[in-house]
């Protein structure tokens, strides 16, 4: 099988050796930003608008600032000593016991345009009841999260990236109410929210990336430990799924069997006669026993299907690649593999202007800097280079895009 790594020694990147602070407040580690440790309160919490809890013992992280300062972006609170003519609105609690909260007006508003606009965006009509009738402190947690997520997505550039503090607060305490849910035997009733809150978790991990530009996206960034969090939360999801069996007849995801069998089936293996043959001659697909040992044979096959089903209503599909990728092959990405990664851009191509709106803006900027990548660090491999101009041209939005099967 060809080479993946570059040609000479001296182009291998390192990153620049470096200790690691112990210290700052939760708070920044959380949002994986540096703390500046400044006391009583950090300046990235003050500009964030929640309270630093670098000092402050066992405070819930993330807990939204009671007042502002005047150097706040978020301005100062003002008290009207009038008495309001508005109608009071009554008090909405959302669950009882450990993990109960008020909604506020903002989030009755969010509740609003999830169940009349979101929710239609990543499921149909069939699987919307759960959000119509089920009401948990979790499920209600990542509802408002990826709420706000796509009001961001809507109404602001693709270039803006900055999660807003509901985004943040309201994942968190989701992910921290899911833990303890999760530790303790699953009631029966709660099983289909919390099936629904593992998805939904799933969306808000893809939808989040910190990068601006390429150069500061995934490969071409410095290596973090976390740059795979969004993918591995994909395995994560299969054990909350066999603890929930949204399938088994009394759950409200049972109608739905047919959809999900169908997305989850690992498709059977295409002929070489089905798969581009620049794949083939690039990852030896053709050699003895390539469909059971060549970690690229799969990801290829996978690929050739979902650029047949183009066009149609696949978006289960189109994400289910993640979750059906092999060890072996997600391994190769891990350590920057050249075809693994030309693969990967492949499937980013696809999707790079799709309805798919959580994963779009990812799309394109990873995409964006696989390409810069590869033709950086492996400008010796003339297959490589040549079959980059498909996701190159979507990447940069180009809107003639060239066939895949030539």
């Amino acid at each position: 099988m060809p080479s993946s790594q570059p040609g000479s020694k001296d182009q291998t990147r390192h990153r620049r050796a470096h200790t690691k602070s112990r210290r700052g407040c939760r708070n920044c580690k959380l949002r994986r930003i540096k703390c500046d440790e400044a006391q009583p309160q950090c300046q990235k919490c003050l500009s964030f608008g929640v309270t630093c809890n670098y000092k402050m013992g066992h405070n819930s992280d993330l807990q939204l600032a009671k007042n502002t300062t005047d150097d706040s972006p978020f301005g100062h609170l003002v008290f009207d000593s009038k008495p309001s003519r508005t109608i009071p609105m009554p008090t909405i609690i959302v669950g009882h016991g450990p993990g109960s909260f008020q909604m506020d007006s903002d989030s009755l508003e969010r509740l609003y345009r999830f169940r009349n606009r979101t929710v239609f965006s990543f499921l149909g009509r069939l699987a919307c009841e759960i959000y119509q009738n089920d009401v948990h402190p979790f499920l209600m947690r990542i509802i408002l999260a990826v709420t706000a997520t796509h009001d961001r997505y809507l109404v602001t550039a693709p270039e803006n990236n900055t999660r807003s503090v509901a985004e943040v607060y309201h994942e968190t305490q989701c992910a921290g109410l899911l833990r303890k849910k999760l530790s303790s035997p699953i009631l029966n009733e709660e099983r289909d929210a919390l099936w629904s809150s593992a998805a939904m978790l799933g969306i808000a991990s893809l939808s989040s990336i910190d990068a601006s530009t390429p150069a500061e996206a995934w490969p071409l960034k410095p290596d973090d430990p976390s740059d795979f969090d969004w993918l591995n939360f994909s395995t994560g999801k299969k054990v909350i799924w066999r603890a929930t069996d949204p399938l088994r007849p009394d759950s409200i995801f049972h109608r739905m069997a047919d959809h999900y069998i169908e997305v989850m089936k690992t498709p059977p293996l295409r002929e070489l006669s089905e798969m581009a043959p620049e794949f083939i001659l690039l990852c030896s697909l053709d050699e003895p026993l390539a469909c059971s040992q060549n970690p690229y044979y799969s990801a290829v096959s996978m690929l050739s299907d979902l650029w047949q089903a183009t066009g149609t209503r696949v978006t289960g599909k189109f994400v289910s690649f993640l979750s059906l990728m092999r060890l072996d092959f997600r391994s190769l990405l891990v350590r920057k593999d050249a075809r693994a990664l030309l693969i990967f851009a492949y499937w980013y191509a696809l999707i790079s202007d799709s309805s798919i709106w959580f994963i779009t803006r990812r799309a394109r900027l990873e995409c964006h800097s696989i390409c810069l990548y590869l033709e950086k660090y492996h400008a010796d491999d003339g297959g490589i280079q040549r079959m980059l101009k498909l996701p190159k041209a979507k990447c940069e939005f180009d809107s003639q895009m060239p066939p895949m099967f030539l």
